[in-house]
């Protein structure tokens, strides 16, 4: 299992407003090796409650939550990691186990039985978070990252773009995303 702690700020800009950030970031620090020409693929899909827990806390601005989430970064190959992602204040608290293609394609089916298989007390913990709170895969969320690392410091500045969601089909590693 992977932890990490930071704080996170959020910002919308326009197109013309990122390729100038972009071209500034690029001169001031080093780029992520997994930017890539066009950035790097990230598709989540996110699983809430039947009655929309995790969604319904954010709107109303609840200091302490989570969403529960697998991210992929290339559907075509390989698995995907299952994620928690907790508001803590100003910090954000992530966890994340790294899952095989066939556990990864099963839990996104709602066969959370698998994750019983894995020996990481976190595989427990979300088995036991999904599977009690009725967990069901709600939404998934795909766009292009550009990342900068300044190493000094441990600050990572990413740059989203060309964001998409699909409630329709919801197979993460599915190279056909409707």
């Amino acid at each position: 299992m992977l932890s990490v702690l930071r704080s996170e700020k959020k910002y919308a800009i326009t197109l013309d407003g990122y390729y100038c950030i972009k071209h500034k970031l690029s001169k001031l620090l080093m780029e992520d090796p997994h930017n890539g020409k066009d950035g790097y693929l990230i598709r989540s899909l996110y699983f809430d409650t039947f009655e929309d827990s995790d969604l319904v806390e954010k709107l109303d601005g609840i200091e302490v939550r989570r969403k529960v989430r697998l991210r992929c970064y290339d559907p075509a190959r390989g698995g995907a990691k299952l994620e928690i992602k907790q508001k803590q204040g100003e910090l954000q608290r992530k966890r994340s186990l790294s899952l095989p293609r066939s556990s990864a394609q099963a839990v996104a089916r709602g066969e959370y039985g698998i994750l019983l298989e894995n020996r990481e007390p976190f595989a427990l913990e979300c088995y036991g978070i999904m599977q009690t709170r009725f967990y069901r895969p709600k939404v998934i969320i795909e766009y292009r990252r550009t990342a900068f690392i300044a190493r000094e410091n441990d600050i990572r500045i990413t740059l989203d773009r060309d964001i998409n969601a699909a409630e329709a089909c919801l197979d993460l590693l599915s190279t056909e995303l409707i």
